[in-house]
């Protein structure tokens, strides 16, 4: 379902791998926008075409595709914690590129709050009021964000990501799916938090948290159903 006042705009996406075929997928069924073309570095140039749009190298695409005619999109993943991705969105903006964001039409993140530039928000994100979501944010599904909490430049958080009340996440972190951050907690610059990891304090920049895998049990699957079933 299209929002009413956006308007139709033509989009150059950068790359031509897995991000960009599903950022593809999500404009074309979900606004307006067209896909007219996609911008790769030279050594990652494997044909022309993708997904029945031509495929444009960097060094080329003010030429072909004009800031002053189309939006750009830069899509990619969370590489070298967000490194890479911000890389590109920052190359296309020293070109005088303008962004879009994504935001799934099944949200109303930007009724309650504000939303920046570059940002893909996939289905069913749950936010309260007056959350703040910066420039070039990944957010896969469901994740909630809490009341006046503020999701810095650059980051990426995996689906169903829980973020407390008054929390403030720093620059190009990356937040896996299920982790869970604590009311008021300030989450340093570049910090990895882990699938399951439950953050209740202050994090510093850089930091890791992570919870260990669950451990095999050491028998094997029929074994086990048998021993639930007490039929051993």
């Amino acid at each position: 379902m299209t929002k009413p006042d956006e308007a139709k705009k033509q989009l150059v996406i950068f790359g031509i791998g897995r991000a960009a075929a599903v950022a593809e997928r999500y404009f074309r069924s979900d606004t307006p926008h067209e896909v007219v073309a996609y911008t790769v570095d030279p050594e990652y140039l494997q044909g022309r075409e993708f997904l029945g749009r031509p495929v444009v190298l960097i060094d080329d695409v003010l030429n072909r595709f004009p800031p002053s005619d189309v939006y750009a999109f830069v899509p990619m993943g969370a590489t070298r914690m967000n490194a890479l991705r911000t890389e590109k969105y920052t190359l296309l903006k020293s070109l005088g590129y303008h962004f879009v964001s994504y935001i799934h039409s099944s949200n109303d993140i930007s009724e309650k709050g504000t939303v920046g530039e570059n940002c893909f928000i996939l289905e069913r994100q749950t936010t309260n009021y007056d959350c703040a979501i910066g420039d070039n944010v990944m957010m896969w599904s469901g994740c909630h964000v809490g009341d006046a909490s503020r999701i810095g430049n650059n980051c990426f958080l995996g689906s169903h990501v829980v973020v407390n009340g008054f929390v403030d996440v720093g620059e190009s972190c990356y937040l896996a799916s299920n982790c869970t951050i604590a009311h008021s907690v300030k989450i340093g610059s570049r910090s990895f938090i882990g699938a399951n990891a439950l953050i209740a304090n202050d994090t510093a920049e850089n930091a890791v948290h992570i919870v260990e895998s669950t451990k095999a049990i050491g028998i094997d699957s029929l074994r086990f159903l048998k021993i639930l079933r007490h039929d051993v």
